[in-house]
């Protein structure tokens, strides 16, 4: 913008702060300041990175401070992120500024360091400014910071000059992030590529997948925003559909992004990604350093990507020319953030398909209900697959009785004990429940002599739950959180999963100092210890959170199982995801039912989902699959269903028992939780927030025939992080309603330093 008259800019900093601030653009700066870009503000004492919403030619305000400077030589949103980022604050009740620390990486909101260097030789420069310029770096024994630079023109726009100069090759600019090494400006952000792959063979599309890719290709060909619900078996090459789509949208000119629920368990497909779009992959995931997430999000919103992977925060990628979303295995939970800023990347990716006017692609062989739904409902289109590739077969299920292998387990370890030998039941535990029944342990044994692969799934990390005195009955419990610690063998201690605090193991019960701790339940590292007496030999790895925590691990593990260099992977439902091994022809389930028992209205279909993709992982190549599934719940409809891979017979069952319940997809819900660090006060403003919101009921028709306030109540999980934890559940037909109700509640009940409130709409865990 020019012209004599003042410009004003609404600048949003990445903070809780409630609305934007009103800033003076300078004279000098105002043909760079744009909306979307980042600049340096005054605030108080000291100076911060804001983003420009909003651009005005007046403002009411009587003083007005000055924007320092323009940070970048483009905006870093566009304008579908800032319309995004808008819908975001007013659907998920957060302030815009909330929105931006989720949207922007920590490094777009830490400035970076620039210096710029003289160069030796002569240079004929007839502007002032440059002359000027040079003279400084060279008074400054040819160094100089850029911010120091722009302190000596006040109120002027420096960038355009020293990209001149930059271009004469009279100087060097070099730029770097805090503990980033020096690059130079001009250098293409580092992006680690692995070298360039062989392009795989290309296999013949079944009829099922050229009916799906045709009614995604005619609206890539038409334009425009569509939802496509990729209902596909496991197996089914739900893979291939994405990358020819993704490969319609490139020939086009346009650009994709495709959202994964675990970036580090899926190198196959980012292989086959950089097979056929060599040196054009983006990421953007958490576990990248600050350097590596500034670097890729330079190079993505440059244009040197045609498409970008990412979990859940890849959404928001500053993709130019945006053409295609795609979520695969779009009904996992892990697609919604549980802190900070509750967003679900599933259903933001939907609205920015629509915000940008592209086709959205969600893919699933388990399909969220509420997915399901909206598919049968006419909002998003079913695209179905119902037979895997190369006309494979899905594997068979077995449901092992827990509850009869039990009785026959007991009554065989009163009259002996059978030594651990491959093909024998393992050695039973003292209280005689069976980790393997029979039947699983001779189907592994026959697996391994047949050198084939074999997985055992269990949800639930750790040698085991908790640790409990035989004399007393005390149970080790976390000091910070209202949970038992698991025990972890290899780390010889106890651990909180949820704040991970850590004591180590003691061998005397703290509460009467008798030696009879015992441990309770069973984890996934106790399983692989079991199954390396059980079959004997094999190679055995683990993969869980736990071995999850040094970096690359996880990658090394899959890489490792894509080669066949391990026989029996044991783990839990990360190893559900996405991996697709030819070798794996065994699947085991152990206590298959218990994530059936969470106090949670999703508990049914969550098991269903894990379960069918665990399954999945078997029979993929040219050897049939079979899975063993232990359970105390066979006669459960989850298994039922299972058991003939029928979704759609669990969809019509679950589906029924919402509608009795008023539960989603019949009815929306908004969690309001209050934590402090002190139960009274806790609980007594929860209680208050309670009051006040059925009083706003009383007054207001609208809220009282529309929404029902459930609680307070304490949370399933009371205290965690040494914080007390409340809860209300706002439940209704309409959205519209509880989300004003929710921003009531906030009103109600500011943040405060001790006691805070968190507002999550459409939760997903509500312990």
């Amino acid at each position: 913008m020019s012209g004599d008259a003042e410009i004003f800019a609404s600048v949003v900093i990445p903070s809780p702060l409630k609305q934007a601030l009103i800033y003076r653009v300078p004279q000098g700066i105002r043909q760079q300041v744009c909306v979307g870009a980042r600049v340096l503000i005054p605030l108080g004492n000291r100076k911060v990175i804001g983003i420009v919403f909003e651009l005005h030619g007046t403002t009411s305000l009587t003083e007005c401070r000055e924007i320092v400077t323009v940070l970048d030589d483009r905006p870093v949103l566009d304008s579908h992120l800032l319309q995004l980022s808008r819908w975001i604050s007013q659907y998920y009740v957060a302030t815009i500024g909330e929105v931006l620390a989720a949207v922007l990486p920590p490094s777009l909101r830490t400035e970076s360091k620039r210096t710029v260097r003289s160069r030796a030789g002569s240079f004929s420069l007839t502007d002032p400014m440059e002359a000027k310029i040079l003279a400084i770096i060279q008074e400054n024994k040819g160094k100089i910071g850029v911010k120091a630079l722009t302190g000596k023109f006040p109120g002027r726009n420096i960038n355009p000059a020293l990209q001149r100069l930059e271009s004469l090759g009279a100087i060097e600019i070099h730029e770097t992030l805090p503990g980033q090494r020096r690059r130079k400006s001009s250098e293409s952000p580092s992006v680690d590529e692995p070298p360039a792959l062989n392009n795989q063979p290309r296999h013949a599309l079944t009829s099922e997948q050229e009916k799906a890719l045709g009614a995604i290709s005619d609206r890539l060909n038409n334009g425009g925003f569509e939802t496509f619900l990729l209902h596909g078996v496991t197996g089914s090459g739900k893979t291939e559909i994405y990358l020819r789509a993704i490969e319609q949208a490139r020939d086009s000119g346009r650009r994709s992004v495709i959202l994964i629920p675990e970036i580090s368990l899926t190198p196959q497909l980012i292989d086959r990604l950089r097979s056929r779009f060599p040196g054009r992959v983006g990421l953007l995931h958490s576990a990248l350093s600050s350097t590596e997430r500034w670097s890729h999000w330079w190079n993505i919103a440059r244009g040197n990507v045609d498409v970008v992977v990412g979990a859940r925060s890849a959404i928001f990628a500053p993709l130019p020319d945006l053409g295609l979303i795609i979520v695969d295995e779009e009904h996992d939970p892990s697609y919604k953030q549980e802190e900070g800023l509750r967003y679900n990347g599933r259903d933001v990716a939907v609205v920015r398909g629509k915000l940008t006017g592209c086709p959205v692609i969600l893919g699933s062989a388990t399909p969220a209900i509420e997915s399901y739904e909206n598919g049968l409902q006419g909002r998003y289109r079913i695209l179905e697959i119902a037979k895997r590739v190369y006309e494979r077969p899905l594997p068979g299920i077995e449901i092992v009785d827990l509850k009869s292998a039990f009785i026959q387990r007991k009554s065989a370890a009163a009259t002996s004990r059978v030594p651990t030998r491959v093909g024998a039941p393992p050695v039973v535990e003292p209280n005689l429940r069976p980790l393997f029944s029979e039947r699983l342990t001779e189907a592994l044994a026959a697996n391994y002599q047949r050198k084939r692969q074999s997985l055992i799934f269990l949800n639930r990390r750790g040698f085991a739950n908790f640790l409990q005195c035989s004399l007393c009955g005390y149970v080790i419990r976390c000091t910070h959180c209202s949970v038992t610690l698991t025990y972890h063998l290899k780390q010889k201690s106890l651990c909180c999963h949820h704040c991970n605090f850590h004591r180590p193991m003691t061998d005397s019960c703290p509460e009467c100092g008798d030696t009879t701790l015992r441990e309770v339940g069973v984890g996934t590292e106790q399983i692989e210890q079991n199954l390396r007496q059980i079959v004997t030999g094999a190679r055995i790895a683990r993969m869980d959170s736990d071995t999850a925590s040094k970096r690359g691990h996880q990658e090394q593990v899959i890489r490792s199982w894509g080669k066949g260099d391990i026989d029996i992977l044991v783990g839990t439902q990360m190893i559900t995801k996405g991996h697709d091994v030819t070798g794996v022809t065994v699947v085991g389930a152990l206590l298959a039912d218990l994530s059936l028992n969470l106090p949670d209205f999703r508990a049914a279909e969550r098991t269903f989902q894990l379960l069918s993709q665990v399954a999945g992982r078997s029979g993929r190549g040219d050897d049939p699959g079979s899975v063993i599934v232990q359970t105390y719940a066979p006669d459960h409809y989850v298994f039922q269903y299972l058991l003939n891979h029928d979704y759609k017979g669990f969809f019509k069952w679950e589906l029924e028992f919402r509608r009795a319940l008023n539960y989603p997809p019949f009815s929306r819900l908004v969690h309001l939780c209050i934590d402090g660090p002190k139960l009274a006060d806790v609980s007594s403003k929860a209680k208050n927030l309670a009051d006040r919101l059925r009083d706003k009921q009383q007054t207001h028709p609208k809220y009282r025939e529309q929404i029902e306030v459930l609680g307070a109540a304490p949370a399933p999980i009371e205290k965690l992080r040494n914080r007390f934890r409340w809860q209300l559940l706002l439940k209704g037909k309409q959205i519209s309603p509880l989300l004003e109700f929710a921003g009531i509640a906030r009103e109600l009940l500011p943040q405060s330093r001790n006691t805070r409130l968190h507002i999550d709409v459409d939760p997903y865990s509500m312990l």
